[in-house]
């Protein structure tokens, strides 16, 4: 790398040389060079900061200078600098504000004008258009012919019916009367404008005379004199004219008139004529530069439309001249303000100095202490958890000696907790195999039924039970249930529950077997799984229960519901709930249930969920509710039954916008076929 590097110096100079006295090198050699330096620059820039951090900052105490100056010393210069920068523009933006809203100030006061004269002229009593006119035009030359000065370039338009005049303040007529243009409507208008090649402070009044309807306007151009007004105790003031606006005032200049093309590039820009830069007050006061846009309306066309490229407005001035605008409002009390800024500059001052003192003395206590630290993190990392520094705790930093001997204590501790973690999950990994062997393995068969179900547990195992119990060719029972609670509780009392049940087919009360338990109702199935669980667990625990048997050789379904939600039937486009039964089971006991049947016909459609697909909220603590799920089977009650399934867990999934469930979602679908 280092031939490499001397070659491509040489190259290089080579390349000069020949540029210099040759007349010119082509670009890519040039390009070559520069893709060989940034290689070789690369390369010895990584070998230093290799060499920075492996030889001089090896030593804590040569880091902790470094980390000083870029924490204390850095941070500092760059405040100081961003402040500037932050004074400089601000000081700008506000010299152009002032400007700006000087002119604003003056589009004001063009519109209480023309109020006072247009209000004037409604209450005259002159009923002839020219006695009108005269009347306007002697008020304005009685009232503001002494304030000639303070409007220069004033031009007053009024029309009373079809009669139109159009004069300045010293009674000379203007040649071109300002019109409004058709999207002008109101009666009132005060503003920024465009008309022709003009930019201009404009307003309008409308309203009845004797004579007619008045229409007062009064436009003030954009005028150097105007400029010298608003940049007074500001500085010089200048005004950016878009080519837009000077491509229209050349469109206008006659082809031989008195003012030639050569004449309109000089005036790309307005600037004030005898507005000068105050002159600095010492030598941090800075020349500053501020911009502004006006933004005016363009006066002419068939809609109102602004302009395209606003009109700027720059205004030089300088930091103390905007600083005294600033506080003038203040008057004595002005100073204030600089020595609040001077005693804050001191006591920033004099935090830093302590801060330095501060910060040798912990230099000097971390250097102390690391080597102690440092023997035993290797210790530590070799897998030593037992040792122990022993330092004596005389301040916070040398008590990271004791904190660092109980770091090690706990990560022991953590490390035996970490190994009975795994232990539990791999037993709830192990439990959760064994509930799914409790669900149902494979689907029954029954003439004339369809059947599918599904359980999403919330954690590794469910509270939810559902089952399908094939009782002979001709019957199969449909269970669902929903224990109290979640975990593993919820799922021992779960496994209670199916024991329970099928224990019921084969105990002494049918010593024949399924077949001839068979017969025993849905309301006597339910009481005694009711007196089971009441006898066998806490008081707290309950499940709500839903058991059902469906005999294909009459297509009839009888069923109990212990207090579950109740199940719909969908039957030719209407809905119809299997509510008989009673209360929940496990929390009373003895308890006497009800039974119910209805008739299968082909093309109805059993369907059964638990609470956990009802209740989920979303972002809005909105529950999906009941009405949604029936909403969401019925758009899929022709698809297949897996289908109807999936597309009712994706829709309570989309509602919730989540991937975690709230609770247990258990469904079991049933469907007459022919």
């Amino acid at each position: 790398m280092a031939r490499f590097a001397f070659w491509m110096l040489a190259y290089g100079l080579a390349l000069w040389l020949v540029d210099r006295l040759g007349g010119g090198v082509p670009g890519p050699l040039w390009l070559l060079f520069w893709i060989a330096l940034f290689i070789s620059g690369g390369y010895y820039f990584g070998r230093l900061i290799g060499f920075v951090r492996a030889r001089l900052l090896w030593r804590l105490r040569r880091r902790l200078i470094v980390t000083y100056l870029f924490i204390a010393v850095v941070p500092i210069v760059l405040i100081i600098i961003l402040v500037l920068i932050k004074d400089f523009l601000n000081s700008g933006q506000f010299a152009a504000f002032l400007v700006a809203l000087k002119l604003r100030d003056r589009a004001e006061q063009l519109q209480q004008i023309t109020r006072v004269v247009g209000h004037e002229m409604h209450m005259s009593q002159a009923k002839s258009p020219d006695a009108v006119l005269d009347a306007t035009q002697s008020f304005f030359a009685d009232e503001l012919g002494e304030h000639a000065a303070s409007y220069p370039g004033l031009e007053i338009t009024v029309q009373v019916g079809s009669q139109v005049r159009a004069f300045r303040l010293d009674g000379s007529a203007v040649k071109r009367p300002v019109t409004l243009p058709k999207w002008f409507t109101d009666e009132e208008f005060a503003g920024f404008v465009v008309d022709g090649d003009q930019v201009a402070l404009r307003s309008v009044d409308r309203g009845q005379t004797l004579a007619g309807e008045l229409t007062l306007i009064v436009s003030q151009p954009l005028t150097p004199e105007l400029l010298d007004l608003v940049g007074q105790g500001i500085g010089p003031v200048r005004v950016l004219i878009p080519p837009s606006v000077r491509g229209a005032r050349e469109a206008q200049t006659p082809r031989t008139g008195q003012r030639a093309l050569g004449e309109f590039s000089q005036q790309e820009s307005l600037s004030s004529k005898s507005v000068e830069l105050p002159a600095p007050a010492n030598r941090a006061d800075v020349t500053v530069v501020g911009a502004s846009s006006l933004d005016p309306i363009v006066w002419g066309g068939d809609t109102e439309q602004h302009l395209a490229e606003p009109v700027l407005v720059v205004v030089t001035s300088r930091i103390v001249t905007l600083n005294r605008q600033l506080v003038s409002t203040l008057g004595r009390f002005s100073r204030i303000y600089v020595t609040l800024f001077i005693i804050v500059a001191m006591v920033f001052l004099v935090i830093e100095l302590v801060s330095l003192i501060i910060g040798i003395r912990l230099h000097r206590a971390i250097t102390s202490t690391v080597d102690n630290l440092y023997d035993a993190t290797e210790k530590v990392k070799a897998g030593d958890f037992s040792y122990r520094i022993g330092i004596p705790a005389r301040d916070q930093l040398t008590a990271l000696g004791e904190a660092f001997d109980s770091m090690t204590a706990s990560v022991q501790r953590l490390l035996r907790e970490s190994q009975e973690k795994s232990r539990l999950e791999s037993e709830l990994e192990i439990a959760r195999e064994v509930q799914r062997q409790l669900f149902p393995q494979t689907i029954p068969k029954a003439p004339g039924l369809e059947l599918y179900g599904m359980c999403k547990p919330a954690r590794t195992v469910s509270g939810d039970y559902f089952d399908f119990l094939q009782i002979d060719k001709d019957r199969v029972g449909l269970v669902l249930g929903d224990i109290s609670g979640k975990g593993i509780s919820a799922a021992l009392l779960m496994a209670s529950i199916q024991s329970s049940l099928r224990a019921q087919f084969y105990n002494g009360f049918s010593p024949a077997g399924v077949t001839a338990a068979a017969p025993v109702s849905t309301a006597e199935v339910v009481k005694r799984l009711n007196r089971q669980l009441f006898e066998s667990t806490s008081v707290e625990k309950y499940a709500t229960f839903f058991y059902a048997l469906y005999d294909s050789t009459v297509r009839r379904l009888t069923y109990t519901n212990a207090g579950h939600l109740p199940p719909v039937l969908f039957r030719r486009g209407r809905l119809e709930r299997l509510e008989c039964g009673g209360t929940v089971v496990g929390l009373f006991s003895p308890m006497e249930y009800e039974q119910a049947s209805v008739q299968l016909e082909p093309g109805d459609v059993f369907l059964a969920f638990t609470d956990g697909l009802t209740e989920p909220e979303n972002i809005y603590g909105e529950e999906f509710g009941e009405e949604r799920l029936l909403e969401v089977a019925q758009r899929t009650l022709h698809s297949p039954l897996e289908v109807l399934v999936q597309e009712i867990y994706s829709s309570v999934a989309d509602w919730t916008g989540s991937p975690d469930l709230q609770d247990d979602m258990t469904l079991i679908v049933a469907k007459a076929t022919p």
